[in-house]
């Protein structure tokens, strides 16, 4: 489960701003707080804030940091850093999460140079119950330093890391957590104590999923026969009119004309190796576009099968594709997975969560959520501008933060409870009468109202050339004068 997230001049974030799940003393809705000896964590997390605040630039973060850990430097990474301020280029920027993996607290973080792409430094400890650091290793490539820490104590294994991190110091685009977890299938079976270090890469790749509006979910593969009643049942609870799905054969030939030859090949590719490599059926492969889902695998003679879903509404004898659904329930279907028990231990970041939804919709995804949050440890952390979730008051005070923007066009965190709201004072009524204090988008109203007048005075403008071209008869010099003096009394006004 998550714990804390830090950033530090990356986007929009300049200074370190750290983003929370700890749970505070809120009392409402305690079921749904995930609490053992040490801490006490939130399960969802709803940011709100004007546009241009921040808050894609958050989740973008969590995409960084997944992304340098499972594949490396990302596209256009160069310039990533805080720009308002030109002499961050030379700054490192820093990124530091905090897990709870099998009870323990583990801290990983590392600081990259943007501009040129070198990693500066990289750690993983343990937070104890003391609030010690246990260490597992520091990198450091300034002084090309690496050190394995006291956390391990065979000394085999220790020597391994050892030999490995030296050799890493040669490289500074990859991460050591990505170097040490790559080839090494063998080291991890002959020194178990090292999973540690398996177990942190891991839930990058399998424990968190990060959504930005462009993309895709993971959701879809949950759509197996086993789970479809439960699927159709949900979705029609939630009022799409849906009432029933089925899993459809596609023939191979349709779907070649779609997809380009290099795409089809690799799948094929990926598949066989799959096959040759596990002892049971491998599971398929998801292609997905916007409006297209496809699921292709290898029967036992190795003859490809691809399949899709269709749906029906009120009449189940009728079956609609997905192209033919409304991009609100393409979007529920994308989300359908945060509502299943199949997603326990996982964490979702979803940027603008209410996308193409009817916000009563949004609410019931929300609501459900958090129905289900005291039976299992799955964490949603959501941003939106659907302040009608902060009116349905399902939230509780340490589930929502706001992310502001100051003069200097820095993002700051600001989790409600720093507000120290009065019990009876309801943070929907809290955000309009200015309580909560640069919350809501700001506007110029000077110039807001200079606009608007010079808006009116084109438009007058232009009325007035329309209509002497259709009333030629009118005498040109009382014209000229009437429409003039108007304009130039709007003009004063």
């Amino acid at each position: 489960m998550l714990i804390k997230f830090s950033i530090e001049n990356y986007l929009s974030f300049n200074q370190k701003q750290t983003f929370s799940m700890e749970a505070g003393k809120t009392r409402k809705y305690s079921d749904r707080i995930y609490k053992d000896k040490q801490l006490k964590l939130t399960k969802c997390e709803a940011i709100f804030g004007a546009n241009a605040s921040g808050k894609s630039n958050l989740t973008e973060a969590f995409d960084f940091i997944q992304t340098m850990v499972l594949n490396g430097l990302p596209n256009g990474f160069t310039n990533k850093y805080f720009r308002q301020n030109p002499s961050n280029q030379s700054k490192p920027s820093s990124f530091e999460i905090e897990l709870l993996l099998d009870g323990k607290r583990m801290v990983y973080g590392f600081s990259i140079l943007l501009k040129t792409g070198s990693i500066q430094s990289e750690y993983l400890y343990e937070l104890t119950t003391n609030n010690l650091h246990k260490l597992l290793f520091t990198r450091n490539l300034l002084d090309a330093s690496f050190v394995v820490g006291d956390y391990f104590q065979d000394s085999n294994g220790i020597e391994k890391l050892e030999m490995y991190g030296e050799d890493s110091i040669a490289d500074s685009e990859l991460l050591f957590l990505s170097i040490i977890n790559h080839g090494k299938a063998k080291m991890y079976e002959d020194t178990p104590e090292l999973k540690i270090l398996k177990k942190v890469y891991y839930w990058f790749g399998k424990h968190l999923t990060v959504s930005n509006p462009n993309s895709i979910l993971t959701g879809y593969p949950y759509f197996s026969n086993s789970n479809l009643t439960e699927i159709a049942n949900l979705l029609n609870a939630l009022g799409t009119g849906i009432s029933d799905l089925k899993i459809v054969e596609v023939p191979v030939e349709i779907i070649k004309t779609k997809i380009p030859d290099k795409l089809f090949n690799k799948i094929i590719s990926d598949l066989e190796k799959r096959k040759a490599k596990s002892k049971t059926a491998p599971s398929p492969i998801m292609l997905r576009s916007y409006k297209e889902f496809y699921t292709f695998e290898l029967n036992e003679e190795n003859d490809l099968i691809i399949k899709t879903i269709e749906f029906s509404h009120e009449k189940k004898s009728i079956y609609f594709n997905l192209k033919e659904e409304s991009d609100g329930t393409a979007r529920l279907l994308d989300l359908i997975e945060i509502l299943l028990k199949v997603s326990d231990d996982h964490i979702f970041v979803i940027d603008e969560i209410d996308r193409c939804l009817h916000p009563a919709m949004t609410t019931r995804i929300i609501e459900l959520f958090l129905q289900m949050a005291s039976e299992r440890n799955t964490q949603l952390i959501i941003t939106s501008h659907e302040s009608r979730l902060l009116a349905a008051e399902i939230l509780r005070n340490d589930e929502i933060c706001f992310i502001l923007k100051n003069s200097d066009g820095e993002s700051i965190l600001n989790p409600l409870e720093k507000y120290q709201l009065r019990a009876d004072k309801k943070v929907y009524a809290a955000m309009f009468d200015g309580t909560l204090k640069n919350v809501l988008p700001f506007y110029n109203k000077e110039k807001y109202k200079i606009f608007l007048h010079k808006t009116e005075c084109k438009f007058l403008q232009t009325t007035y050339a329309k209509t002497m071209s259709l009333h030629k008869t009118v005498d040109k010099a009382h014209s000229d004068a009437v429409g003039f003096s108007y304009i130039k009394m709007v003009l004063e006004s």
